[in-house]
Parts: structure tokens; sequence; C-alpha cells
């Protein structure tokens, strides 16, 4: 069997939609699925064996011009004005997604490819649509988050508004034309049945990790706090910061750690000279690098807004953390956080600075309890919180 997985983001863009795809790809070739990953912000390469990285944008890539072409569109992404003019356009959607489709449909029928998968689908199921009826094959749709809902959340638009209706319309449209949509969540899955007429089906492929260490080993101080993941604006990585003084007037060698990365990076850092913290601000392109880093650290944190885009999609973050053993601390937002709650895999607290730093004070403060939580995380990666599991689902769905 050949699937093949439409991606509008590089590799280094949204860390948290691109470590879903590699990984349900890594897992899928395991059931003997080959994998071919469409991008025009990648090369063509091959990520292990049966997964290939095919470029829709080799022009791009020698003039490179692919990447800060993305940063633009993601600039433009959070813009009313762009979301009014573009993404509500579905007469203008239509005709640059037959430009793609074009492209797309070359790469289906040269590799024989049986199922195309739109990633994010937000932009790409028109593409995937048009080149599959072009080709014959079947259609499956991957909603990592609902437009309209994540710009909400990023105050960009309001719900209920003309924009808001436009983006929901479209969705409902092409959602009802596919022939399997998957959905990150339980949370998700309910309202996508509420909210669009689904006529295939729907499956819950809820994201995973995969164990980075053997076993762990107790760590001493200096204690590393880390916030792993994009510093967007849903994240509400203003609370970690903000938590940062209160941690430090008990635990003064104390280190923190953001992602050097995410469109709102910019309002964080002034956040922190504002009220004077100095979190180390770090990015590792490398992803081993980046796993070891994580496992030289003693705490996660998983901030978040408690908007319902960031309910319906569970953190990828969590399950990083927990693939090298570290304690999770998040404020309580439902759905997802009930699970590190009930796994006790970490510590929920109130929104609010303080209870935060409560919340990691009461793991530095407590080595037995730290490991206790971190490695009941490893374990729980190792056996039911894993990208295999979650690639099993999506492989039966795709036999059926």
């Amino acid at each position: 069997m050949k699937v093949a997985m439409v991606f509008l983001h590089p590799f280094s863009g949204s860390l948290g939609t691109t470590v879903r795809v590699k990984e349900l790809a890594i897992s899928l070739s395991n059931f003997g699925v080959e994998v071919y990953i469409i991008t025009p912000y990648e090369r063509d390469s091959i990520v292990t064996k049966n997964v290939h990285v095919k470029s829709l944008g080799n022009v791009l890539q020698k003039l490179g011009l692919s990447l800060p072409l993305y940063r633009l569109s993601r600039l433009a992404y959070y813009n009313k004005l762009f979301v009014r003019n573009f993404l509500c356009n579905e007469r203008l959607l239509t005709k640059v997604s037959e430009v793609s489709a074009k492209a797309i449909a070359h790469i289906l029928e040269r590799f024989e490819i049986d199922t195309i998968q739109a990633e994010e689908p937000n932009l790409t199921i028109m593409p995937c649509l048009k080149a599959a009826k072009d080709v014959g094959i079947p259609v499956v749709a991957d909603l990592h988050n609902i437009a309209s809902e994540e710009l909400v959340g990023a105050g960009v638009i309001k719900k209920g508004d003309r924009e808001f209706r436009n983006l929901q319309s479209i969705m409902a449209k092409m959602l009802s034309q596919v022939d399997l949509s998957v959905v990150v969540s339980e949370e998700m899955k309910n309202y996508v049945l509420s909210t669009y007429d689904i006529q295939g089906n729907i499956v819950v492929v809820p994201p995973g990790g995969r164990p980075r260490v053997r076993f762990l080993q107790q760590k001493g101080p200096p204690f590393s706090v880390v916030y792993g993941g994009l510093v967007t604006y849903r994240e509400h990585v203003d609370l970690f910061v903000k938590s940062m003084r209160y941690i430090s007037q008990q635990c003064p060698n104390a280190r923190y750690f953001v992602t050097r990365k995410g469109e709102n990076l910019k309002n964080i850092r002034e956040l922190a000279v504002q009220i004077g913290v100095e979190p180390d601000f770090f990015w590792y392109p490398d992803e081993n690098e980046f796993y070891k880093f994580l496992a030289s650290c003693h705490v996660g944190v998983a901030p978040s807004s408690g908007d319902l885009a960031r309910k319906m999609g569970t953190p990828v973050k969590i399950f990083d953390y927990m693939s090298v053993g570290l304690p999770v601390v998040a404020n309580v937002v439902g759905a997802w956080t009930d699970m590190i709650k009930d796994e006790r895999i970490g510590i929920l607290t109130d929104d609010d600075p303080r209870s935060f730093a409560a919340g990691i004070l009461e793991f530095l403060k407590n080595p037995e309890l730290l490991m206790e939580y971190g490695q009941r995380g490893l374990k729980l990666v190792k056996t039911r919180f894993n990208w295999d599991n979650s690639a099993k689902i999506l492989f039966n769905h795709y036999i059926k």
C-alpha cells in the first residue's frame, strides 16, 4: 500500500504538526505502508526505509525562497485581512488549488499512490480532492486543528462573525467530500460531528511518543525547567514566564528554557525583560540533539490557553516530555489536561503564576516524586501512548 501525505509546512516550522506527520509515517512504514510526504518546503529525501519526501517546490528550494515565503505566510495567517480576502475566498482558493493539484496528481500517478492524506487540511483538502479525483483514489483529511477556532483563540477573528462563518462553511463543504476524517481527540471528534456534514467515516488517531531514553537517572541541581513547544498565541507561555520569579525565590539556581521559535516569541522576550527574569531561548534543529537536551532537564511545562481550539488539540510536547521521562506541569483547561492528572504523569495548577510556580516547585523539592512521575510517563509511552499504536488505528482504516 502506498500513501501520500500532503504537508504545507517545512519540517522546522510547526513543531507538533511536523512530529505528527513524520512519526505517523515512520510507524506506518512498520506496517508495510510506503509513505510519500509531499511538501513545497523540503528537498527530495528519504526519512527512513519506505518514507520518502517529495518536493513540490524545487525552484523555490534552489532560489532559497521557500523558508522566507513560509515565514511570510505564517504572519499573513494571523492577519484578518488575509483571512477575509484569501482563506474565506472560496473562488480564489479553488484557483490556487488547481495549480498545486496538477503537481500533486503528477506525483500520485508517478508513484502509483493508493490513498492521499491532507495534513492539517485547512489549505490542503482542496488540491488533494482535485488531484485524487483526477487519479481516482480516496482522500483522508487529518485534522490537527480547526482553523476557525484557532483564529478565534488567537484573537484574529470573532466567533460568529462573517469570517468565522465563511471558514466553517468552506470546511464543511470540503469535509463532506472526503472518504475519511481523522481527528486528534475525542473532543475534536464531537466538535466535527456536531458542526460539519461528515459523509464518510471519522476516527480518532491521537498523538503519541517514542521512547528516547532507555531508563532514567537521578538528576541533581541545578534544576532545569523547559517549555519545548512553539511560542504561539494560544500556548500561554507568558504563564510560565511570570511564574519564574516565584520559583527563583525558593530555588534561586533554577534555569528556565523556552523554544526560540514561534509567532509570539518577541512578546515573550519583552515580557521576560519587563519582569526581570532571564530564560534561555534555545533551538535544536537536529531531532536527536533536541531529545538529548530534553533528557537533561528536570520538568517539562505545558501552559495553555483555555480556548476551544487548544482544548481539542492535545499538545505533542506532552509526549515529548514523557518520552525522556520528564514530569509535566500544566494549568487546568480540561480535555487533555485531565490525562496528566488521571495517569499521574504531572501536576495540574490554576491559571495563575504563583500556582504554576508551586506545581513546578513541588517536583524540584521532591526528587522521589520527580522520578516516580517521570518513570510512569516513560512507561506509558512504551506501552500505550505511542505512535505505533496510533498508526495501527490509521492503518486499519486504510485497509477498510
